[in-house]
């Protein structure tokens, strides 16, 4: 019954994720390219409504997102919660009044049979969510390391390139967000809401929420959504399988035949989100054409003063 719970409880965190994404796309890409990873940009999107309700959006998933792992281990929740993108076709075939085509049905089914293959064959169990300091460092030194080095690299270049970097970066802050979130649930469970506070727990939770937040948003403001939410999406989970074993000493199976279904499985994940994520149908529903409206009336106005 608890697997039940938590499955149910991940697919939709995985719809209200991805209407969040849609909303908070939308906003991020009409703010100016010169506020990127900058304070401004997170004052400039303060002032959108559709920007905060995509952070309301946000903040319920992630409410499902923790019920769903107080239910499930990290590594059964983070690969259904991570398959956003498949809920995102019947969003956009509600608001483009199309149909899917062969690229949409071959990413849907390409993820969710990725998803089911690699949770079958891999068969997650045990773990605790009260590791101790050695297991959380860890988990957080190379994924530190390896995100601060993505966020450098990606300030040195624009484009496609910076929102897949920065995406990637936001990726590995979600997995470990989602540890994070299942070690806090630990503490609430033993030691109730005045252990939990006492902890540290919240202020993790919020240091390291609000930097993958802020990296994220940066991602979808660089470029369009192509190059950003299919790598964010194939980071998080994969980090997260693998710094649950790491440091929350989760087991899968690692018998050959169990390991060839799970590599077939994320490889499957991997491909369909990515089918989905440069689907001109789901990029529809993202993109916005406000920016390209502003720039045009701007060269506009300017043109006049040119001839004078």
């Amino acid at each position: 019954m608890s697997r039940l719970v938590a499955y149910a409880a991940a697919l939709i965190a995985a719809l209200t994720f991805a209407i969040s994404a849609v909303l908070q796309q939308r906003s991020a890409r009409e703010v100016p390219e010169d506020e990127s990873l900058r304070p401004a940009m997170v004052l400039d999107l303060l002032r959108r409504r559709a920007w905060l309700a995509g952070v309301a959006s946000m903040v319920l998933a992630y409410v499902l997102q923790a019920v769903a792992l107080g239910f499930g281990p990290v590594a059964v929740v983070e690969p259904i919660v991570a398959s956003e993108l498949i809920f995102a076709v019947p969003i956009a075939v509600h608001r483009a009044g199309r149909h899917p085509g062969r690229r949409e049905w071959a990413g849907m089914v390409s993820a969710a049979l990725g998803v089911a293959i690699f949770l079958i064959a891999a068969s997650p169990k045990g773990g605790t969510s009260e590791p101790d300091v050695a297991h959380w460092l860890i988990g957080f030194v190379p994924s530190a390391s390896l995100g601060g080095a993505l966020v450098v690299f990606a300030r040195r270049t624009d484009g496609p390139l910076r929102a897949g970097l920065l995406a990637a970066a936001a990726g590995l802050s979600f997995g470990l967000l989602s540890l994070l979130t299942k070690s806090a649930l630990g503490v609430l469970s033993s030691s109730g809401v005045v252990g939990l506070v006492e902890s540290w727990h919240p202020w993790a939770l919020f240091a390291l929420g609000a930097l993958g937040f802020f990296i994220g948003q940066s991602g979808f403001q660089a470029a369009p959504l192509a190059s950003s939410l299919p790598v964010m999406d194939t980071i998080e989970p994969i980090s997260a399988v693998v710094l649950s074993g790491l440091v929350l000493g989760e087991q899968i199976q690692l018998a050959p035949i169990h390991l060839v279904g799970e590599l077939l499985g994320a490889a499957g994940v991997v491909v369909g989100l990515f089918l989905l994520g440069r689907s001109p149908l789901v990029l529809a529903i993202y993109e916005s054409t406000e920016r390209e409206k502003r720039r045009d009336r701007g060269r506009g106005d300017r043109s006049p003063a040119k001839v004078q």
